[in-house]
């Protein structure tokens, strides 16, 4: 490993299992050995068990499977999106991080080392205001830690691009462990979501309950923030294939889009040339469901 950075993401039954094995052998199959792959899995008794042969194909793809800490009872109701930010506050070797939504797939070599950096948080805004336009729920927000709302504004990704509140795809965010700082920005993110979840009253808070509280964060603690361009967090739901697209990460949402985009069935069939035809007949009664729904339907 040679970029001192981890790509992580959270597996949790079934579905993100299969999403997870395509996520870390297109990662793989992009970076080589230079990224540390992690792949975390919440624990609890109710947690699913993973199986045999599906642990034993991350680990040939090297990816270190890991338990997650998760408290059910952090969150005011459940809320299985936080466990992205159980994620982030874990504690991994390297300086640089990468969270990863696990319905994503890489197609296009990665440079995430050089956009990581110690003085701001790496995030792709949202396509859309999907929470928080028209009312003033912001405000609301904002004020319960006394803030103004923010002046600067971020070119939202998707359909009129409009400029907006700063407004982040919690898909993929890159932070450094900085040694500096008195609290990493994981922990504050966390803590800042919990606040909002219990003392401030707006409406909506799930599942947006991580993107409402990363910007506050940033603000409420003066934390700087880099803006990625899009094709590091490349949403093709309900987008029709685009030619002169060039991403280098697509986040598919539902295996349903794939068909629609050569990149991902690129990376389908590296998945299945990577694990190979002996280990993939032994995972396909417990997958194939799901890339199936990613070729349009056919073996």
């Amino acid at each position: 490993m040679s970029a001192d950075l981890s790509a992580f993401f959270v597996v949790e039954g079934p579905h993100l299992e299969a999403q997870g094995l395509l996520l870390a052998s297109s990662l793989r199959g992009h970076t080589g050995d230079d990224y540390t792959l992690i792949a975390y899995r919440p624990d609890g008794p109710d947690a699913p068990a993973m199986p045999r042969v599906t642990a034993e194909a991350f680990a040939h793809l090297g990816v270190d499977l890991r338990p997650l800490a998760v408290d059910r009872s952090f969150w005011k109701k459940p809320y299985p999106h936080g466990n992205k930010l159980f994620a982030c506050a874990a504690p991994r070797a390297t300086s640089r991080h990468v969270f990863l939504d696990t319905d994503m797939v890489c197609v296009a070599p990665l440079d995430l080392e050089r956009r990581i950096t110690p003085t701001a948080v790496s995030l792709v805004p949202d396509g859309t205001p999907g929470w928080g336009k028209g009312n003033d729920r912001w405000d609301r927000v904002y004020g319960h830690f006394d803030l103004a709302l923010p002046t600067d504004r971020v070119r939202l990704t998707r359909r009129r691009r409009v400029s907006y509140l700063p407004y982040f795809n919690a898909g993929l965010i890159g932070f450094h462990s900085d040694p500096g700082a008195s609290k990493p920005f994981a922990q504050l993110w966390l803590a800042t979501a919990r606040e909002i979840d219990w003392n401030v009253s707006v409406a909506k808070k799930r599942p947006w309950l991580d993107q409402i509280a990363l910007p506050v964060t940033l603000k409420r603690f003066g934390l700087a923030y880099d803006v990625l361009p899009d094709v590091y967090n490349f949403s093709i739901s309900d987008r029709a294939f685009e030619p002169d697209a060039t991403p280098k990460i697509l986040h598919y949402h539902s295996f349903t889009y794939g068909p629609h985009w050569p990149q991902f069935k690129t990376e389908l069939a590296r998945l299945n040339d990577t694990l190979g035809p002996a280990r993939m007949a032994v995972l396909a009664p417990l997958y194939d469901r799901f890339w199936h729904a990613a070729t349009g339907g056919t073996p």
